[in-house]
């Protein structure tokens, strides 16, 4: 059996979106002939909240192995290295080179973020021999939102990734992504690299992920309301969508469409860089119809949140390339599912392909402001009736299952190691 070293600072309990990328992918290695090991850290040395309950979704067959990470360092109260993949990239290294050492791996794969594990490739490949690859949920490099721009952390991070992301990529064997509008951008950077081998899958998903019951869960609804949920990040290339979609509420609303007995709430969407949506709901006379719980909810609790809910909504970037990779979840789990983000995202084909694009509207930065919030509207009303039909044919979802994301992957790897 083949074997494969996963290093990936991020695990079950921890909470992040990231964990379930490599989770699904590491689960599905065994049935494909190959030995997972995963690197990661222990969960004692995280920050964030934990998602109890979610090491049950590791397959059996996967090895973990967890190292310690240094404590959170600061100076005047201010951090100065906080970043998990930071912290621990000493101790993970460490534990690569014995695990190389003493076992006889065929591949290493690092997916970003963190920004710093895949900075350890090129040594260990130069050493052990064994090649590596890169998967890229988030770009590394990226344009910076407009309020982003000056002389702050959001610039330093950018300028630190234009130096250190060629540094990473310098002997890589295999780039992959949520999308190609990722690694076309990795393409127009660094054309020496145009020759290594690339491929592209889904966030994917596992149905047994959103089909398992917490009985002693009570989803945070309102009582009498029907509600429908968005649950996910809310990020400066994202906020000008959010604020288009409640104007298009605050529209519904004053033209007397929208239900008396619906609410929004918005989960996970707190960002001390942004005006929160409870506040921006508030501003547009919104707050009747809006709640927000802006810190995160563990995975399985908001997989109940949107089995129950009335519906799913989901809130992309102004970026072509956003992958949309909520659409899985909320089409599986959710009632009905309301879309707004890039027309040209993959996410949009997803749900032409399902006959789900009923309450999609497609951004287009040439589309006006107000004919855009006009559709919205629209699309709001629609979505909030229940009696408005929604039938969609789940079937072309096969073709991202955490299984044939899987067998694509591994099918790149092997062209390179053989």
């Amino acid at each position: 059996m083949r074997k494969m070293l996963i290093i990936h600072p991020h695990w079950p309990p921890s909470n992040t979106v990231g964990v379930h990328r490599v989770r699904l992918i590491a689960n599905e290695l065994h049935a494909n002939g190959w030995h997972a090991t995963v690197l990661t850290v222990d969960e004692r040395d995280i920050e964030d909240d934990l998602a109890p309950g979610t090491q049950e979704l590791v397959a059996p067959e996967v090895e973990v192995i967890k190292v310690r990470a240094r404590h959170v360092r600061t100076f005047m109260g201010k951090r100065l290295i906080g970043d998990i993949g930071l912290r621990a990239w000493h101790a993970l290294k460490a534990e690569a080179e014995n695990q190389l050492k003493n076992n006889p791996f065929d591949f290493i794969w690092f997916s970003v973020p963190s920004w710093y594990t895949p900075l350890m490739g090129p040594s260990l490949h130069k050493r052990y021999k064994v090649a590596y690859g890169v998967d890229y949920r988030d770009p590394w490099v990226y344009e910076l939102a407009q309020q982003e721009k000056g002389f702050n952390r959001a610039t330093a991070t950018v300028t630190a990734a234009k130096i250190l992301e060629p540094l990473a990529l310098q002997r890589c064997a295999l780039i992959s992504g949520v999308s190609q509008g990722y690694l076309s951008g990795i393409d127009r950077r660094y054309p020496n690299l145009r020759s290594v081998s690339t491929t592209t899958f889904q966030m994917g998903f596992s149905k047994r992920d959103h089909s398992i019951i917490l009985s002693n869960f009570e989803v945070p609804f309102t009582e009498g309301k029907r509600t429908f949920v968005y649950a996910g990040a809310y990020s400066p290339n994202w906020e000008p969508l959010f604020h288009l979609w409640l104007r298009g509420l605050r529209k519904a609303n004053q033209s007397g469409i929208i239900p008396p007995d619906v609410e929004f709430l918005f989960i996970g969407t707190g960002n001390p860089s942004l005006p929160s949506i409870a506040n921006r709901a508030q501003q547009l006379g919104l707050d009747c119809l809006v709640r927000e719980i802006p810190n995160r909810i563990p995975f399985l609790q908001v997989q109940q949140i949107l089995r129950e809910s009335s519906g799913a909504i989901v809130i992309g970037s102004v970026e072509p390339h956003y992958s949309a990779s909520k659409i899985f979840q909320c089409l599986i789990t959710a009632p009905r599912v309301m879309g707004f983000f890039h027309e040209a995202s993959e996410g949009a084909s997803i749900l032409a392909e399902c006959q789900a694009d009923s309450f999609f509207v497609p951004y287009n930065p040439n589309i006006q402001e107000e004919e855009l919030i006009d559709h919205i509207a629209s699309a709001i009303s629609k979505f909030t009736n229940p009696n408005q039909s929604w039938d969609p044919d789940l079937s072309p979802l096969e073709a991202h299952t955490s299984a044939r994301n899987a067998q694509n992957f591994l099918a790149a790897v092997e062209q390179i190691i053989y």
